[in-house]
């Protein structure tokens, strides 16, 4: 599957409103056995992706774009810890 970037690249041009963007990890077995399914902390820190996408969300909030950014605790851990680590790049 392409990355998020490659089709927002691709397709930004196409977008309706809303826009939703889902974070949600990658092997979920192997992110489960580092967080022992507690999902507390970040195990598997994306600061470049998650640079990436606040350039891909302000640049929709320029367009007036409504956003649901909607991140599952596989990606990087823990949800609301990526939240937060997200909020800095808005």
């Amino acid at each position: 599957m392409p990355s998020i970037f490659e089709v927002y690249e691709n397709f930004k041009e196409k977008l309706v409103n809303p826009v939703v963007i889902r974070f949600h990890g990658g092997d979920r077995l192997k992110i489960e056995k580092q967080t022992k399914e507690q999902w507390n902390e970040v195990v598997a820190a994306k600061d470049e992706e998650l640079r990436r996408a606040g350039r891909m969300v302000n640049e929709l909030q320029k367009k007036n774009y409504q956003i649901f950014l909607n991140i599952n605790n596989h990606y990087e851990g823990s949800a609301p810890l990526t939240i937060e680590r997200i909020k800095k790049f808005l």
